[in-house]
């Protein structure tokens, strides 16, 4: 019985240990006093932090990364929405067979999905760029927001929209003041899941880019001539920023659900 409570803490922590050790090695890098990535390091020094920071290339990659994730989530989210209602409000073998044809995209192998859409862009004369990229990031996340919002419907009480609609309330109101705040915990989720969806994808960004290179592609292209201790200090900074939003996320989330347990809690029950 000791031996099985030693067991399962000391896998998870070496499981721990295997994830963040490359993430430790690249932070620790971003402060050697070099050209090049090796150890031991000799002196440390702040340098490559501040070369970056004043960086112009990485400054207008991290913008336009930024804008075209802002861009892809938004339609993302309008697509998904109202999607993830249709979805809903349809039964039994149609039902699963929407679900799938919607799921498909998620499952296709990255490469394929950015040639197809190259393809396509190419086809009905879409330009390579931002507006492209911006497509093709909410083609790859549209299906993650539907099964988010979607899940977050079926487990609403069909009573809410009921009562409101016995009190003479019309669809609209139903919708923005019953059924959106209800799907706000997943709509907040499906937003930050797909800003990060889109803000790493590199194969979509490549293939669909014009001239204006988004952080990942800028990081390709300057890791092809040799990985230095800036690239090691700019993933640092972003790894850092990731982190920061996540846990500033699963706070909000947390706040959120504390809050709908309370009113629950605090609401009359019908004898």
């Amino acid at each position: 019985m000791h031996l099985q409570r030693l067991v399962l803490p000391t896998y998870f922590w070496l499981f721990v240990l295997y994830l963040f050790t490359p993430l430790m090695v690249i932070a620790v890098m971003g402060f050697r006093d070099s050209n090049f990535v090796a150890f031991p390091i000799n002196k440390w020094t702040t340098d490559w932090y501040h070369e970056i920071l004043f960086d112009r290339d990485i400054q207008s990659s991290l913008w336009l990364s930024l804008r075209i994730a802002v861009v892809s989530t938004a339609i993302s989210i309008v697509v998904g929405l109202p999607t993830a209602f249709l979805v809903a409000r349809t039964k039994g073998v149609l039902r699963g067979a929407l679900i799938s044809i919607l799921l498909l995209p998620a499952f296709l192998p990255v490469i394929v999905s950015a040639i197809s859409l190259r393809i396509f862009a190419g086809k009905i004369g879409l330009e390579t760029g931002m507006l492209a990229i911006a497509l093709g990031h909410a083609v790859a996340s549209m299906p993650f927001v539907v099964i988010m919002v979607l899940t977050r419907i079926d487990s609403m009480n069909r009573n809410l929209v009921d009562a409101a609609q016995n009190l003479g309330a019309d669809p609209i109101i139903v919708l923005t003041r019953i059924v959106l705040p209800y799907l706000s915990p997943a709509l907040f989720g499906a937003f930050l899941f797909s800003m990060l969806l889109s803000f790493e994808d590199f194969v979509r960004s490549f293939f669909l880019g014009g001239f204006d290179q988004t952080f990942p592609v800028l990081l390709y292209s300057r890791l092809r001539f040799g990985f230095d201790p800036g690239l090691a200090a700019v993933s640092t900074i972003v790894l850092i920023a990731t982190t920061c939003l996540g846990l500033f996320a699963e706070r909000i989330l947390r706040g959120r659900r504390a809050r709908s347990s309370q009113q629950k809690k605090g609401s009359p029950t019908n004898d």
